[in-house]
């Protein structure tokens, strides 16, 4: 009876075996090592017919499915492991082991908000803010005082003269420039840093950048934003950040918004200060919403320089006020200046002083971004040890 309920449901029972034997082949080269060439050979009982033979991988997988994926986890965390060793090795024996552990703590309760600077972007060709200032300035033939604030880092000040002088030539810039190409869009699962976000969190994002990579990343994971903030331009934010759903704010704006454009000196003082004054007016909607984020969650910086930042100012004004208890936020950050230790002695009291505790990756290892986050999840996770690698 039972032979013929088999051959009788052979069509679906052939489908399930071809969607088994496509999770086994997905697995080709966890299988290739459990094998190690070895080949397991059944005799027939028919005469003339060769022995049948299989590879240890697929006698596992249809005899006991279970202890195949026990030995795949087992394997797949040695690799994990192994991948990560250079970055726990470089967290220890520079002495930031504990603060990284604290937050892949505040990342595993979900309480981490990431604050997405142009330096995630940089990394998709979408220019820094300098850079992006220097072009405009070369499109009007090069603004008298320009370069210079660029130089000191006054961006504010440099973008308001830009956009004084050419309204038109400074949103086109935006405009033309910030647009992500279908080439990106059809290779969101290589994006590096953000591709991580959707893991990390449950709730808020805030961003620095124009562009759309992580709106177009969590939606390719099958988690969309739910509320958005672009510029002073609300669109169901408040509410979504209140219940900690998934929502994002575009600080500066957003490329396909004219109106929510917040790069210049006149348009930050509309978005945070009180009438034409540098004081800040927490009745209005930004730094209102930037204050309740800083508050209430863990900020994680990430492609950030964190070095003369308006929002800097903001939560060190909320910090001054002494009327909150602030929460522990954090920076991914680049050690720019090796060979000057007193720059990230002053970067470091300064960035403390704001409840900010950086994590340093050596000059030009952007890629360990990717690898502290990837590091952090895959310990919650718990597919890695966090210990020192023994010589």
């Amino acid at each position: 009876m039972e032979n013929k309920i088999v051959k009788d449901n052979e069509p679906a029972i052939k489908k399930i075996e071809e969607i088994l034997q496509s999770g086994l082949n997905s697995n080709e080269k966890f299988n290739e090592v459990f094998d190690s060439e070895l080949t397991i050979e059944i005799n027939s009982l028919i005469a003339e017919r060769e022995s049948y033979k299989y590879t240890p991988s697929e006698v596992l997988f249809w005899v006991d499915r279970n202890a195949y994926y026990d030995e795949l986890e087992n394997y797949e965390n040695g690799e994990a492991q192994e991948m990560h060793n250079e970055t726990i090795e470089h967290l220890f024996s520079t002495d930031q082991d504990s603060v990284f552990e604290e937050l892949k703590d505040v990342i595993s309760r979900k309480r981490v908000a990431p604050f997405v600077g142009a330096g995630i972007s940089k990394s998709f060709d979408f220019p820094l803010w300098d850079e992006a200032l220097k072009s405009i300035n070369d499109s009007l033939g090069k603004v008298e005082g320009v370069e210079e604030l660029i130089a000191k880092y006054d961006y504010l000040a440099a973008a308001e003269i830009l956009y004084l002088r050419n309204t038109t030539i400074f949103n086109n810039y935006i405009r033309r420039k910030f647009p992500i190409g279908q080439e990106k869009r059809s290779d969101l699962v290589k994006w590096g840093v953000p591709r991580l976000l959707p893991k990390m969190i449950s709730g808020c994002v805030i961003t620095t950048n124009y562009d759309k990579i992580l709106e177009e990343i969590f939606e390719a994971d099958g988690k969309p934003f739910q509320g958005f903030m672009r510029g002073v331009n609300q669109d169901k934010f408040v509410s979504k950040l209140i219940k900690n759903d998934r929502c994002i704010l575009k600080l500066h704006g957003d490329y396909e918004y004219e109106d929510s454009y917040i790069f210049s000196q006149s348009q930050y003082t509309k978005a945070y200060c009180k009438d034409a004054s540098d004081f800040l007016d927490f009745t209005k909607p930004l730094p209102k919403t930037l204050r309740q984020i800083y508050i209430s969650h863990s900020l994680l910086f990430l492609g950030c320089s964190l070095e003369q930042d308006k929002t800097l100012d903001l939560f060190k004004s909320v910090k001054d006020q002494n009327q909150f208890d602030i929460p522990e936020h954090f920076a991914i950050l680049e050690n720019k200046m090796p060979g000057d230790p007193q720059w990230k002695i002053d970067t470091e009291s300064r960035l403390l002083g704001l409840n900010i505790r950086p994590i340093w990756y050596p000059k030009g290892e952007h890629k360990m971004i990717e690898q502290m986050i990837s590091l952090a999840l895959d310990i919650i996770d718990k597919k890695v040890n966090f210990k020192r690698k023994r010589s």
